[in-house]
């Protein structure tokens, strides 16, 4: 992943100007980064940066951490020649050298929106550090909320991401993060939309990682609600049932959220015009 110059200003909204100078202070958003060498920094994306005597992440110095060989491998992970890291600090169990990433390492939050400077509202896609890597020995996770896990029963050989941020496979299981989708075919499964987290093997119905144990898989099918959010309400249905997230509803219920739903929407989208 290739690196860029230190900005002359802060700016929230653009990834790359999260570290800037005043040309005497590298600042990693309002706060100062001491001993920092301006002339070699060079930043990266996902709050990653170098310069020619140490690396960091955010405003933090990695202890340890080899300038020389420190490779930034996608928004979630990076490594020099002895160690492994997250946002969030080493992965004790991370073999650095066969470590490798399985994903491009984030995840949308959705939309949000900022006013330019006509003073319109914009709508603006976020993203947060999230994904799976693995070595020889394991399978890694970290969903930017504390250490990153280890997967347990993952197989290393065989695992590959979904790259959406949740979901993984190997030869044997299916994954929701850390999580196992019990019973799950991974020869017959498959999400049924990037942007909604119903999924299907030959036989069942999940929901994340949880089984809907009534659901019909061959009749199971998303109810699409438009939505300008990133991650719309969930709702379904199969020939037998309507459901809201995983929970089975009536009809009438169904029908009253999905309502509540699209006035929801258009109350956004007014304001995003005004």
């Amino acid at each position: 992943m290739k690196g860029s110059k230190l900005a002359e200003l802060y700016d929230a909204n653009n990834e790359n100007a999260l570290y800037w100078t005043d040309g005497k202070v590298v600042y990693f958003r309002e706060d100062k980064i001491k001993n920092a060498d301006i002339g070699s920094f060079e930043q990266f994306p996902g709050c990653w940066a170098k310069d020619k005597n140490y690396c960091y992440s955010g405003g933090s110095k990695l202890k340890d951490g080899d300038s020389l060989t420190f490779e930034i491998l996608n928004y979630a992970f990076a490594k020099d020649k002895n160690s492994v890291w997250t946002l969030e600090g080493r992965i004790l169990e991370a073999d650095a050298k066969t470590f490798e990433v399985c994903d491009t390492g984030k995840k949308s939050l959705g939309i949000t929106f900022i006013l330019t400077e006509n003073n319109r509202k914009q709508g603006k896609e976020s993203f947060v550090p999230y994904g799976f890597a693995k070595d020889a020995n394991n399978v890694f996770y970290y969903d930017f909320q504390g250490k990153t896990k280890v997967v347990k029963k993952a197989i290393p050989s065989s695992f590959k991401s979904l790259n959406d941020g949740d979901f993984g496979y190997d030869e044997n299981s299916v994954f929701y993060g850390k999580n196992i989708l019990s019973k799950a075919n991974p020869k017959t499964w498959k999400k049924l939309h990037d942007k909604y987290f119903y999924s299907i093997d030959q036989n069942r119905v999940y929901y994340f990682n949880r089984l809907i144990k009534d659901a019909d898989a061959e009749s199971f099918e998303i109810v699409f609600v438009s939505s300008i959010f990133e991650t719309p309400t969930q709702y379904a249905k199969d020939k037998n049932h309507f459901y809201l997230n995983d929970t089975i509803c009536s009809s009438e219920e169904f029908e009253k959220y999905v309502a509540e739903t699209i006035a929801r929407n258009k109350e956004a989208e007014s304001k995003i015009k005004r």
